[in-house]
């Protein structure tokens, strides 16, 4: 089983919650759609995951269910885009999960199906924060290969869904800061959107500072805040000077209440591991595995020479980041990653293998 990783953790600690999950539903859900719901009756199907097996890595769901106010059930699939790429097919992969929960939900209530089965209604939703931000319509249709009057021709034959989109990567951070979220939902959407770069981490500093000292500090809430910090540690890229100062900018977000926990978090990722290739950057020599790299490569010194010391160290960091994706090279890629001595080539490995969710990602071109 692969690991849990601490992007599908968060989302999943924060809009588990009732209060954030009712909160981004009346943002985004249309108004006459939210008039119709009972959003206090929402409950979490915990447990409950559709993600294709290759993906658990870059994407993460979670499903709510509510009541209308006429006591039908409707069913709320929220799915976290978590990638360094845009995924053209993402309304194909919606459906494919929507038909997916109807097929366990005949299975789980099966008094309600013998003759006459009753499907719930299903709303799919998207939170989305690539890089390059969302690039076409959030539909079926616009994958299709027609031109419009074909399509609207033929709309009563072939599913034309809409899903709703939540481009968190679009807005400017002080867009987020003001959303009408609880404080903990909007740190967290900070979050995420800080995520892409030390840049942005940089200039959400000042507002994440803001909103989390004015969070109300229990303890579940400060689990969830150690969640958001291993987040951001993990997210971090491995640039020098992101990776010199994004402890920093978490010691200043979290406030004297929360310093002792991002040390200690920061501690116990370097004893683990847990930098996955260049999380740390500097403060952990750019990940145990690369720091590994140069220091094999004067280790042995004149036994193998410092070039092919720092390459051994490359390989490995990249055998180790994969595992912790849940990615085992074939026999043809290991070889192959073995056979290379090209440091710079397996730097460039070393890159891609952080966001890989499979061994192609690493080793096309």
């Amino acid at each position: 089983m692969s690991e849990i990783h601490p992007h599908d953790s968060l989302f999943r600690a924060a809009f588990s919650r009732p209060e954030i999950a009712r909160g981004h539903l009346e943002l985004l859900l249309p108004q006459q759609l939210c008039a119709l719901l009972d959003l206090e009756s929402l409950t979490v199907h915990f447990g409950a995951s559709f993600v294709d097996e290759e993906l658990r890595q870059s994407h993460a769901d979670i499903l709510y269910e509510v009541r209308t106010h006429s006591a039908k059930r409707t069913l709320i699939y929220v799915l976290h885009e978590h990638q360094s790429s845009f995924d053209a097919r993402m309304a194909l992969r919606l459906l494919r999960y929507i038909l997916a929960i109807w097929d366990r939900w005949l299975v789980d209530h099966p008094s309600e199906t013998p003759e006459s089965p009753c499907l719930p209604l299903i709303v799919p939703m998207v939170l989305h924060h690539g890089p390059t931000g969302w690039r076409t319509a959030p539909e079926l249709a616009s994958m299709l290969d027609a031109d419009a009057e074909t399509l609207e021709v033929t709309r009563d034959f072939i599913p034309h869904f809409r899903f709703l989109l939540d481009d968190l990567s679009s807005l400017p951070i002080e867009a987020l800061a003001s959303r009408t979220l609880p404080a903990l939902g909007r740190l967290v959407e900070m979050a995420f959107w800080s995520s892409r770069s030390h840049h942005r981490l940089v200039e959400a500093q000042p507002l994440m500072r803001q909103v989390a000292r004015a969070t109300d500090r229990d303890e579940n809430t400060r689990e969830l805040l150690k969640q958001l910090y291993a987040y951001l540690i993990h997210a971090a890229r491995a640039d020098d000077e992101g990776a010199d100062i994004v402890y920093d900018i978490l010691v200043d977000i979290a406030g004297p209440d929360g310093r002792e926990d991002v040390m200690t978090l920061a501690e116990h990722l370097i004893k683990k591991g847990k930098a996955e290739g260049k999380a740390e950057g500097k403060a952990e020599g750019k990940a145990e595995g690369k720091v590994e790299g140069k220091a094999e490569g004067k280790a042995e010194g004149k036994a193998e020479g410092k070039v092919e010391g720092e390459a051994k160290g490359l390989r490995d960091a990249i055998v180790t980041l994969l595992a912790a994706h849940g990615i085992a090279l074939s026999e043809v890629g290991d070889a192959r990653l073995q056979a290379c001595t090209d440091v710079a080539q397996l730097r460039h490995w070393l890159e891609r293998a952080i966001d890989a969710t499979g061994e192609a990602d690493v080793f096309s071109s």
